[in-house]
């Protein structure tokens, strides 16, 4: 088809020449050497049509701007063609010569032997071939590589329902140019693996549970442009779960109390509250109210046949759970405040705190000496004593009382153990943990210490009459005792010379 069309091409460029009028001419008449020179001069060139350019690889953006240069050489009366071999492996002609066929859009313009295209898209991708139709065939061939924004969808379902236990995969396609980076994150939270985000193009869930449910996001990116983002949900089927933030409420006659559990499960359990295996119907007393996972049984005006055991129980299609919470006007366990170290050498004074609706009535001391390593296997007797709360050992506010016992006749520098527990109109409280203090030791005694020195000299037989003079001069003035004392030595020097 080329062929032909080159031909035809040719064939009207010389009909035309054809049709021009014609003229006699009367030339000089030159000398046969100039005449040969002149036809020298002016004979069709031989040289086939060269390629000045080289074969290039471009890369641009979708949107941009590229000129593919063709320029060649001795191209004669050789038409220029340029033509798109796509990625399908089509072929598409542009241009024949300065001629732009219609499939070439506006977008390609030629300028000289370069042609230039502008608002460059995805299907303008592949090779462009610069070709002249001598025999062979003259061709340059470039290459276009058109860089466009990532995009994704998600090859999952929009809403993943799983059972409890099992595993569960989601999954992403991308594309861009080039390639996308595929990252997925979990919507307010962390992946199931505990990092913040997982690149690959899907992500497998193992032994799910009800902590995994959410939203999860996959994100690709390629540098080119802003990322772009799919998601999917996770919904986990289990059965109910109960917990609650108080299984045990105090509180008193004529107060209200709430109860209150905790429940999660898939599909949405149903909750009923069952006091003495009686199932609670809700009337002016006692009502219920559900708020998303929060189930509430509130007792308007406590009285005390409302004190006991209450069960929440929870109930789906997977299974069953129920949660005891119990309701009293007992005392809580009470709690140390005071210091282990004891100010006093045989005194100790104990301070704790309770919560009670109600006046406490009496308290029971358990105490004990401690030693290391030998009271868990052979524990003393516990000094067991109940005492009766006086006003300067006890001070409330509102539920709370701070209380207070001094322990008599310790022993000084000794560990002891003490318990405590208290009770009030409807009973005695728990025993608290076991506490240790310790009393002060005895004061430092100071003792001071005399050291005398005596220095001994040798006591020969003859030198002891001298000895005994000496004393009795002692009573003399201070030369003579001085005079004595060099003639006492002088006789000590003679004896020994002797």
């Amino acid at each position: 088809m080329l062929r032909i069309l080159s031909k035809l091409l040719l064939i009207i460029h010389v009909a035309t020449a054809h049709s021009q009028p014609t003229y006699d001419v009367e030339y000089p008449d030159y000398e046969y050497d100039d005449v040969t020179e002149y036809e020298e001069e002016y004979q069709v060139p031989e040289d086939p049509p060269t390629f000045l350019s080289n074969s290039q690889k471009f890369t641009v953006e979708v949107g941009g701007v590229i000129t593919f240069p063709c320029d060649v050489e001795n191209l004669g009366d050789q038409v220029l063609m340029f033509k798109h071999k796509m990625l399908n492996n089509g072929d598409r002609m542009l241009f024949v010569g300065d001629i732009a066929l219609k499939r070439a859009s506006a977008k390609f313009t030629k300028i000289g032997n370069s042609f230039r295209l502008t608002g460059v898209t995805r299907r303008h991708a592949g090779k462009y071939v610069c070709r002249i139709e001598t025999n062979p065939v003259v061709e340059l061939v470039h290459t276009l590589n058109v860089q466009y924004p990532a995009t994704i969808k998600s090859k999952s379902k929009e809403v993943q329902r799983v059972v409890q236990g099992a595993s569960v995969t989601l999954e992403c396609l991308a594309e861009g140019n080039p390639p996308a980076a595929i990252t997925w994150s979990r919507h307010q939270g962390h992946i199931q693996s505990g990092v913040q985000s997982v690149e690959d193009m899907s992500i497998t869930l193992e032994n799910v549970d009800r902590h995994v449910e959410g939203t999860y996001i996959c994100t690709a990116s390629n540098g080119i442009g802003d990322p772009v983002s799919a998601s999917m949900k996770i919904e986990v089927e289990y059965p109910p779960e109960v917990t609650t933030e108080q299984a045990i409420l105090h509180t008193s006659e004529g107060d209200e109390a709430k109860l209150m559990c905790i429940v999660h499960g898939r599909p949405t359990p149903h909750v009923t509250w069952t006091k003495d295996g009686q199932q609670i119907n809700p009337d002016h007393h006692i009502t219920e109210h559900d708020s998303l996972h929060r189930h509430t049984l509130t007792i308007h005006k406590v009285r005390e046949e409302d004190f006991g055991d209450y069960i929440c129980t929870a109930e789906n299609s997977l299974g069953q759970k129920e949660y005891t919470l119990t309701l009293t006007g007992l005392p809580k366990t009470p709690k140390m405040t005071s210091s282990p170290a004891g100010g006093e050498r045989t005194s100790y004074t104990l301070t704790w705190e309770t919560e009670s609706y109600t006046p406490i009535v009496q308290y029971r001391l358990q105490y004990r000496k401690f030693k290391v390593n030998v009271t868990a296997h052979a524990p003393g007797q516990w000094d067991d004593r109940l005492y009766s709360p006086q006003s300067s050992q006890e001070n409330f506010t509102g539920p709370i009382h701070h209380m207070s016992h001094a322990l008599e006749m310790l022993e000084p520098a000794t560990d002891y153990e003490v318990t405590v527990s208290v009770e009030n109109k409807f009973g005695w409280s728990a025993t608290s943990k076991v506490f240790q203090f310790y009393t002060r030791k005895d004061p430092t005694t100071t003792t001071t210490t005399t050291t005398t020195t005596t220095t001994l000299a040798p006591e020969p037989e003859n030198i002891a009459p001298v000895m005994e003079e000496v004393a009795v001069g002692q009573s003399a003035s201070g030369c003579e005792t001085n005079a004595l004392s060099i003639m006492l030595w002088i006789l000590v020097l003679g004896v020994f010379l002797s």
